[in-house]
């Protein structure tokens, strides 16, 4: 059995830095776009493309105050009337790993056809049809990925999208930090989550994120889905608990991404499914306090805010997944069903 979704996880730091250093060395490739003036911002992909544009767009419109929103990229040329109104200047995101996704790529030139604004391609396969047919193409080939699960892809194209939306407005980031602090924590959990991972008395997984958290927590249902074909559902945080928390018991795991700007409601939400019997495990900047079923990673460092954390986050499902499927003896690197690349 090959290893290299467990080897793609831990490399992310190294993508990140290699990243980083790309971008900063040539912001005239991009500037024209990201600093443009348009009236929105869409963000478009498939699969986990998608949930990256659900959480880049929600980030994006936190950080330059301009409305943005994440697509799936079948909807702009099967619905484009709910997409774009007429007499708007749009700039597109397409987003896609190997930039050869069938959807995505049909979306680019569909927008760029019937919409006004730019394109801009991101994908980690250099020579990919995505960058030859957008206005702009950015390559982040240190993520490029053998397995067919995306994992560093993932982290590093939405750190992409977050360095451009402070390179927008002008303001000062702390990207480069995130490497460091992806080490240290590791580090420092990785072995608990593997012990929650191997934990095979779980029935029942449920993902709750708010915000910026919510495409994330896509992402960590998507992965368990991906790598142990089980069953997962995802929530805001208030929707669970208007009918879904009857299924809670005590073979049900909470996987909660908190926030900093709404811990005191997600909080109490946590605490009534974990008085329901949910074991908990919690990813956030402040403690839920709870002695009993749950697993919490703090993020202490100070630069960590709700705009940064989402790119750690993802990390610590993206392990949750991998050791779960080692212990059902399936191979991470191979699920079922699944190819690499969805073309129709």
């Amino acid at each position: 059995m090959s290893d290299n979704t467990y080897r793609e996880i831990m490399h992310q730091p190294e993508a990140w830095n290699d990243t980083l250093a790309y971008l900063e060395k040539n912001p005239l490739l991009y500037e024209k776009a990201v600093r443009g003036s348009f009236d929105s911002f869409l963000f478009s992909g498939c699969g986990t493309s998608y949930n990256l544009s659900l959480s880049a767009a929600a980030l994006w419109q936190k950080i330059t105050r301009t409305p943005a929103r994440g697509i799936p990229a079948s909807e702009l040329f099967l619905f484009p009337d709910l997409i774009g109104v007429p007499g708007k200047s749009y700039l597109l995101f397409g987003i896609s790993r190997s930039g050869e996704t069938s959807e995505t790529i049909r979306a680019v030139n569909f927008f760029r056809d019937h919409f006004s604004g730019l394109t801009v391609g991101i994908t980690c396969d250099e020579g990919s049809s995505l960058l030859s047919q957008v206005s702009v193409p950015v390559l982040t080939s240190s993520a490029h990925e053998e397995s067919m699960v995306m994992t560093q892809s993932f982290t590093t194209m939405l750190l992409t999208l977050v360095y451009f939306a402070y390179f927008r407005v002008q303001k000062e980031n702390y990207l480069s930090e995130l490497p460091g602090i992806f080490k240290t924590m590791i580090s420092e959990y990785e072995s608990s989550i593997r012990q929650l991972g191997e934990d095979l008395s779980f029935e029942k997984f449920i993902f709750l994120g708010n915000g910026p958290y919510y495409g994330v927590a896509w992402e960590g249902s998507l992965k368990l889905k991906e790598m142990t074909a089980t069953p997962t559902e995802t929530f805001h945080f208030l929707e669970f608990r208007h009918g879904p928390k009857s299924i809670v018991d005590q073979k049900t795991l909470i996987i909660a991404l908190t926030s900093s700007a709404a811990f005191s409601l997600e909080k109490d939400v946590i605490r009534e499914m974990h008085d329901l019997g949910a074991t908990i495990f919690h990813v956030g900047r402040e403690s839920l306090n709870l002695t009993s079923r749950c697993l919490e990673i703090k993020l202490k460092n100070m630069t960590i805010d709700d705009c940064t954390a989402p790119i750690l986050d993802v990390s610590f499902l993206q392990f949750l997944g991998y050791y779960r499927a080692r212990a059902k003896k399936m191979n991470p690197d191979e699920p079922r069903n699944l190819t690499k690349v969805v073309k129709i």
